[in-house]
């Protein structure tokens, strides 16, 4: 009497090589991911200057600053020596309704600093970053356009004529209070945060081995790649854009084979580190194991 066939045994599972880390997404950024020290730097004065705790008064032209000056400082005729601003002859101090519908001077509640320093640097960085982010200048040009700006400044502090024209120009002082520093930096901080966070990732670059999909535009579809002969390389010549605001970033640039131009995806944080991890990807190859055979059953 034969016995009753063996059951085959289970078959292993394929392995084809590949492993889970073997997946490099790379996002690019807009130019607005450039612009962080400008609402950093409107945080940190925003703080200084409510810790400097002066106010802002707006007089009438004519106005003069006296020292020492016997005023009644309670209107009734408490006579005490201050300081004060005293208005040309016929003028008034800005005012406003009250709730009786009565003027009243505006009080000096608004907080400014008194230095034109951190509204000066405020400017100039804003204007510095405005053109890094708008004109791309690249190789030597970066370097010296960094020398003559450089070599500009100490020129014009040895020679004195930073306060010459800090004098003659009292115009040129900038003060900027601190809700005109908070309401700037909070709005950039806002559209800086919505862009890294939710639209930059919308476009998108996957490396797997053997495949790359590609999205280029916000709700548009992917495009499907073969690695095979492709070619990645980087771009980082912009030193101010680069390496100043972005912290090693760079430009990604991919050539698939056969494209006649190639994919550019500008603004990629830690360039440099994602080109190195997509060269060992594309280099290493992917082994796929044949399921082993089973015994034949035995009679």
């Amino acid at each position: 009497m034969s016995s009753a066939p063996a059951s085959p045994s289970p078959q292993p599972a394929t392995d084809t090589g590949a492993r889970s880390t073997d997946r490099i997404v790379v996002y690019r950024h807009s130019n607005l991911f450039y612009w962080w020290p400008v609402w950093a730097l409107g945080y940190l004065f925003a703080l200084i200057t409510y810790f400097q705790d002066q106010h802002l008064a707006i007089v009438p032209a004519g106005t003069v600053a006296a020292e020492n000056r016997k005023v009644d400082v309670d209107g009734q005729e408490k006579m005490e020596v201050r300081n004060v601003l005293i208005l040309d002859k016929g003028k008034k101090l800005w005012s406003h309704k009250d709730d009786d519908g009565n003027d009243e001077p505006v009080q000096p509640i608004i907080w400014i600093s008194p230095t034109r320093t951190f509204g000066s640097i405020y400017v100039i960085i804003l204007l510095i970053v405005t053109t890094i982010t708008s004109v791309t200048i690249r190789g030597l040009w970066t370097v010296f356009m960094f020398v003559l700006v450089v070599a500009l400044t100490f020129i014009f502090a040895a020679a004195g004529w930073w306060e010459i024209i800090f004098r003659k120009f009292g115009q040129l002082s900038i003060h900027i209070n601190m809700g005109g520093y908070l309401l700037i930096s909070t709005v950039l901080f806002i559209l800086w945060l919505l862009n890294f966070l939710l639209l930059d990732p919308q476009t998108y670059m996957v490396f797997t081995p053997g495949q790359l999909r590609v999205r280029l535009e916000i709700g548009g579809e992917e495009t499907v790649f073969d690695t095979s002969g492709m070619a990645v390389t980087k771009e980082r010549a912009d030193l101010f854009r680069h390496w100043v605001l972005g912290f090693g970033s760079g430009d990604l640039v991919v050539k698939p084979l056969g494209l006649q131009n190639p994919l550019l995806f500008p603004n990629v944080l830690g360039v440099g580190s994602k080109v190195t991890k997509i060269d060992r990807m594309m280099k290493e190859k992917v082994i796929v194991r044949a399921p082993t055979e089973s015994a034949p059953p035995s009679a």
